[in-house]
């Protein structure tokens, strides 16, 4: 069995990641991990996916624009960074109509990807993607303790692949995680840049022995050198989920990509394993 590894990068700010509806300083950006991430994967020669929220991508047109023709799967993150799940379903329509298009106006194709912010998705808003055109998502958990995560059962959906779910003219594609006692722990985004390397490392390599897709998910505040903006008020969670590990994740990330080198993996986009693995009509 072949083993592939998808380098995803949820193309949000700071802000959107850990205080979507809070009000900060949106004039400090902290997008320049996303350079960081690319400079990287540039000179591994990595294609990855990216999931843009799309109120910040007229901002980034020109970059995106670089990373579709260089070979980039470029998806959308909602037009606002809102969970789904806290949305009717109509208003999230809206959203997601919107956000499409605009990113699709600034490619000059079709946008094929999504994926759910913080993951809160379910069933109902799921048939709202597939009804708005797109071809795959990449919101697919075990199930999570937490309740920001929604559930997604996909009835109707058959495993084609070890994380590959598909339905008809729809694929799904599940977010690697890793049995912990009764927890299934994220393999990637703060988990791997806030955990102690050692034990990431071992996780990861229990998760690579099954030779199952990898796929990892990171974002801008994870590779950004510069400092996490203040916010007046910051609980000391929050305070900690925005700064252990940062100094590290650089290194963390490289060292990843080399454990998937060593384990015979195969670097693909969703868009590539959509190939590879066709969704029937």
């Amino acid at each position: 069995m072949k083993k592939y590894a998808v380098i995803t990068m949820d193309v949000e700010d700071w802000y959107h990641t850990y205080f979507p509806e809070a009000d900060v300083d949106r004039s400090i950006s902290l997008l320049d991990g996303l350079d960081v991430a690319l400079e990287i994967m540039r000179k591994e020669n990595i294609k990855g996916s990216f999931f843009v929220v799309a109120e910040i991508a007229e901002m980034l047109a020109k970059k995106i624009r670089a990373m579709d023709e260089a070979g980039h799967d470029i998806g959308c993150h909602n037009y606002q960074h809102l969970r789904p799940v806290t949305m009717s379903v109509e208003d999230y329509r809206k959203q997601l109509i919107e956000a499409k298009e605009n990113i699709e106006e600034i490619l000059g194709h079709e946008v094929i990807g999504y994926r759910a912010p913080s993951f809160g998705i379910d069933d109902d808003r799921l048939n709202v993607v597939r009804e708005c055109g797109f071809k795959y998502d990449s919101s697919k958990l075990k199930p999570q303790k937490s309740a920001k995560y929604g559930v997604l059962n996909l009835e109707g959906f058959q495993e084609i692949f070890p994380c590959i779910h598909n339905d008809g003219c729809f694929t799904e594609f599940e977010v690697s995680t890793q049995k912990i006692g009764d927890m299934n722990m994220l393999l990637g985004g703060g988990y791997i840049r806030m955990l102690p390397w050692f034990f990431m490392k071992y996780m990861t390599q229990k998760y690579l022995d099954t030779g199952k897709p990898y796929v990892m998910y990171i974002h801008p505040i994870d590779l950004s050198p510069k400092a996490m903006p203040k916010v007046k008020g910051i609980t000391l969670d929050r305070y900690l989920r925005t700064h252990i590990g940062r100094e590290n994740m650089v290194w963390r990330f490289k060292q990843v990509i080399e454990m998937l080198k060593k384990n015979g993996y195969e670097f693909v986009t969703f868009a590539e394993l959509l190939k590879l693995y066709p969704a029937e009509a």
